[in-house]
């Protein structure tokens, strides 16, 4: 029940935040290593608005929600796994020192490793949902463009042209980028609600707790996780050649010192506002719905 309560959770805080991870996709793409436009090209996704209207005028307004279905599908899988496992360890103590208190090293180790353990398992679908989120026309096309005609289309052609393997290419980069978000992510936001529940700030209201905690753990999360999401984002869109090699980049090294050579510290926070905006309601509505679930189903069972 904990596994699904994460999942359900996750996927309640996808369907509004969609929008924001499409701009996010889009930004960290435009430009890839100054080859995509050439200098003084205007930049159609320069902020969130021109973003918003660059999007619309090309893919319509249903085209904001583009890739909703490998999005909601990753955040079924990945958050099911990452938020099941931390609440079972948890339930376990594991999270906990001699003490009994929350220890800050537990938190960040058990988040790191639930979240890894969740992003490798939903490799395919985050894979599947950065190349259609990418698909574009005209100037508003960025990075790599696939020719995917949906999402089980999208599953056929790399099963087909790079087989099993090409399904979970650059997991290597989700792996590092979900542990550290996750890590980063979970042990703040426990420690935050302890917090509150320790001097009663909000007289120990459910929704007002989480949704602090949320926002703290979501700011945090996305300083630490942005140059990750840019290199995962830009592994997982680039095109490879007959052999299943990436056109750009080798691994997530050779992305990195490439990004950073040629766009520097910015190139790699790319992305960060609509991120961080994206963030920020989709840690407050997850984390929010994994409480509440959790308290509505202790009020449930607690019937029977």
């Amino acid at each position: 029940m904990d596994f699904v309560i994460g999942g359900a959770a996750a996927c309640s805080a996808g369907i509004f935040t969609n929008p924001l991870d499409l701009i996010k996709t889009r930004q960290q793409l435009h430009g890839e290593l100054d080859r995509a436009k050439p200098r003084g090209h205007q930049n159609p996704y320069r902020n969130i608005f021109t973003s918003v209207r660059t999007i619309v005028k090309t893919d319509g307004i249903l085209g904001l929600q583009k890739g909703l279905a490998p999005a909601l599908g990753f955040q079924l899988v990945m958050n099911s796994t990452r938020l099941g496992l931390y609440d079972t360890f948890d339930k376990l103590g594991w999270t906990r020192g001699k003490s009994g208190h929350h220890s800050p090293f537990l938190l960040v180790f058990w988040g790191g490793f639930s979240g890894a353990t969740g992003s490798v398992l939903a490799t395919p679908l985050y894979l599947v949902k950065t190349q259609i989120q990418a698909m574009s026309s005209g100037d508003a096309a960025v990075g790599h463009q696939h020719q995917h005609r949906g999402m089980l289309d999208a599953f056929r052609t790399i099963y087909k042209d790079s087989g099993v393997a090409g399904l979970w290419r650059g997991s290597v980069a989700i792996l590092c980028r979900t542990a550290v978000g996750s890590s980063v992510q979970l042990s703040t936001f426990t420690a935050c609600k302890d917090f509150c529940h320790k001097y009663e700030i909000f007289h120990n209201s459910v929704f007002l707790t989480a949704c602090s905690a949320s926002v703290v753990s979501g700011f945090l999360m996305v300083c630490c996780m942005t140059p990750l999401d840019v290199i995962s984002t830009r592994l997982f869109n680039q095109g490879v050649d007959e052999k299943g090699r990436g056109l750009l980049y080798r691994n997530i090294f050779d992305c990195f010192l490439k990004t950073f050579k040629c766009e520097g510290l910015r190139g790699l926070y790319k992305g960060f506002r609509p991120m961080f905006y994206r963030a920020a309601p989709h840690t407050i509505l997850n984390l929010t719905f994994w409480d509440m679930f959790k308290k509505w189903k202790g009020l449930y069972f607690s019937l029977d």
